[in-house]
């Protein structure tokens, strides 16, 4: 990776971003009620699960909110290992930092879960999926996680759930801040913030690099990154919102155990750009219009070299480049105080242009895929009947023609018991990803779509005043057509009809202000029902639990994870293996102390008990680690 490019990248984004913000500020507001959307502090109302602002306890989704106060307490590497905490989601990474990390959620596939920034859509456009190292917890204010289908609020891309990662500043004020860290494997990193604004008008930037060695030969990883966004509003019933993130990086492919490469490289980054403008019309109609850009590039090198003896060893070559255009536009009409109605439609083009060769052989392609979708969600809260959601969506794909699905949700507060019980049913619908039909040697034209059906019905409870809360779901979702490799054919293949069914169970208690405790289970059956055989790599057992102490300048989190064996595959020889990785447990730690109103140090141990585990079958994860850091506000 050229870092001297990358930052200059990142320099010229923060201009931009600058002089964007300048032109905001000298726009001088109407008096008037402040129209922007607000962001809580709290988990008690969110926007994911329905488009709009919701209070949780009507909500008939199964949520999880990680706050600021979380992350910063966490002072995790990635947001992949912010995940690791949430119930029902499987977290697994090819190895150390930098290698790519996927979410499992509820037995689904990793490209049935949408990620969004601010709800702008960050998926790769020609895999379907997300990888999740590719974001660190830089300037993020919460996440969002929703599990379970919500196609027709998104797309296909969000049938298995959503997690949505909110970023920018929420307060006037100029902040600004450094942080620095550096740890085991020659790990160092840093950060530059700033953020703040006067009246409505808001900035929050974010200059962010990170290297490491790894832990093996060839187990390199450099990073640079810029995040930022600025909104204003622009009378007194709009208001508008300037986003842009790049990201350029570079690491070494170490391979797997039995076959280490010396030499395997990728790099590439990413550029996203969105605007949102939102009108409100009235105190009951409002509506709002996005637009995004997103490009990546993935460069892969892999020269022969003494180690490749194999019969078709020989050089590889690799550079993707795919960009996804996006037009969104939302309606919000409430008609009373208990009837809502979001509406909305979207249209979306997705181009991966390939050049490349591997074994002697071309893999070059240059396909795109357009679709056009409607959806309509009407929420009725009714006073002592459950609060009752109904949602459709219409797909039009330019390969496989419309598509309909729907959604019925109910949530109910039991009287005198406190309890809210919930549930929802519904289908899905997932077209194949430009890698899946048309990726020479492993892409099929010929792939039908995906389809799903599921359930999920469950409660939730708070007790003594809120300082204790359980919540538990069971969930039970059908495909049919799901994707995967064939192992006959060598090519995506549809699988004939494959099923997930598990229960969800988190518990938290706060005996006294100082101390939280929390924990959770997830078990997940899965089946290819063509096979017989368990989907990959998805644990039937998983749980883990926190104790977090925080009092005066001193805050401790000890955590603890318990991931069950998985069954997986590799390829060796030109032929693939079967094995279940073995079951791990992981402890992790993290101390902070405050040393003034405006600087901390912290200290962080990962896998604290040196277990040795591979998430993904040949990729050893990193054995015990420490990182030594400080941040300084100003």
């Amino acid at each position: 990776m050229n870092v001297s490019r990358s930052i200059q990248a990142s320099l010229a984004a923060g201009a931009i971003m600058l002089a964007a913000a300048r032109a905001f500020a000298n726009v001088e507001p109407s008096t008037g009620a402040e129209p922007e959307e607000k962001i809580y502090a709290g988990p008690e109302i969110v926007v994911t699960a329905t488009r709009i602002e919701w209070p949780v306890e009507k909500t008939a989704s199964f949520i999880t909110v990680i706050s600021r106060s979380d992350i910063e307490q966490r002072h995790a590497e990635s947001v992949a290992d912010l995940l690791r905490s949430v119930v029902g989601l499987s977290v697994v990474q090819s190895g150390s930092a930098g290698k790519i990390a996927s979410i499992f959620m509820r037995g689904a596939n990793s490209n049935h879960v949408l990620v969004m920034l601010d709800g702008v859509p960050l998926n790769d456009p020609t895999t379907g999926a997300f990888d999740f190292s590719e974001l660190s917890c830089d300037n993020i204010e919460r996440i969002e996680i929703v599990r379970g289908p919500h196609g027709i609020l998104y797309g296909s891309a969000a049938i298995g759930g959503v997690v949505n990662i909110i970023t920018g500043a929420k307060a006037e004020g100029p902040g600004r801040s450094v942080s620095l860290a550096a740890g085991s494997f020659r790990s160092a990193g840093g950060a530059v913030s700033l953020s703040g604004g006067e009246g409505s008008y808001r900035y929050s930037y974010t200059l962010s690099g990170e290297t490491t060695e790894g832990p093996a030969t060839n187990d390199f990883y450099e990073t640079t990154a810029f995040s930022g966004s600025v909104s204003n509003r622009l009378t007194a019933t709009s208001n508008v919102r300037l986003s842009l993130r790049y990201r350029e990086a570079a690491s070494g492919l170490r391979g797997q155990w039995f076959a280490p490469d010396p030499n395997a490289t990728q790099d590439g980054g990413h550029f996203l750009v969105s605007a949102l403008y939102r009108q409100f019309i009235s105190d009951r109609w409002s509506y709002s219009v996005r637009t995004s850009f997103l490009s990546r590039e993935i460069t892969w090198d892999d020269p022969v070299d003494a180690l490749d003896t194999d019969p078709f060893a020989g050089d590889g070559f690799s550079e993707t480049n795919s960009r996804a255009r996006d037009v969104a536009l939302q309606n919000d009409l409430r008609f009373s105080e208990s009837v809502w109605l979001v509406s909305g439609a979207e249209w979306k083009e997705e181009q991966t242009t390939n050049s490349g060769y591997s074994w002697g052989q071309a893999t070059s392609f240059d396909d795109r895929i357009r679709n056009a979708s409607l959806f309509a969600n009407g929420i009725f809260d009714f006073r002592g009947i459950p609060t009752t959601s109904i949602g459709v969506r219409v797909d039009d794909h330019s390969k496989f023609g419309s598509v309909a699905t729907y959604k019925l949700s109910l949530s109910y507060p039991v009287p005198g018991i406190g309890a809210t019980l919930k549930g929802s049913i519904g289908t899905g619908f997932r077209a194949p990803s430009l890698n899946e039909l048309y990726y020479p040697n492993y892409g099929n034209p010929d792939l039908a779509p995906e389809r799903t059906s599921g359930y999920d019905v469950g409660a939730a409870r708070d007790f003594a005043s809120g300082k204790a809360s359980f919540e538990c779901a069971w969930f039970d979702n059908s495909y049919r057509d799901m994707i995967a490799f064939n192992q006959a054919t060598w090519l995506a293949g549809n699988i004939g009809k494959a099923k997930s069914s598990g229960v969800e169970i988190r518990s938290s208690l706060r005996p006294f202000a100082a101390l939280t405790l929390q924990g959770f289970y997830t078990f997940t059956r899965t089946e290819d029902c063509e096979t017989g055989k368990l989907l990959l790599r998805r644990p039937r057992h998983s749980g883990g639990g926190s104790v977090s102490y925080r009092n005066g300048p001193f805050d401790v989190l000890l955590s603890a994870s318990r991931v069950g064996a998985r069954f997986d595959s590799y390829f060796r020889d030109l032929h693939t293996e079967y094995l279940f990785d073995p079951a791990y447990t992981r402890l992790d730690a993290a101390v902070t102390l405050r040393t003034s109103a405006a600087s901390e140090v912290y200290l962080t141990v990962g896998n604290a008990a040196n277990e040795r585990y591979d998430e993904v079958a040949g990729y050893p994860a990193p054995g015990r680690r420490f990182t030594l850091g400080t941040k300084v506000d100003f």
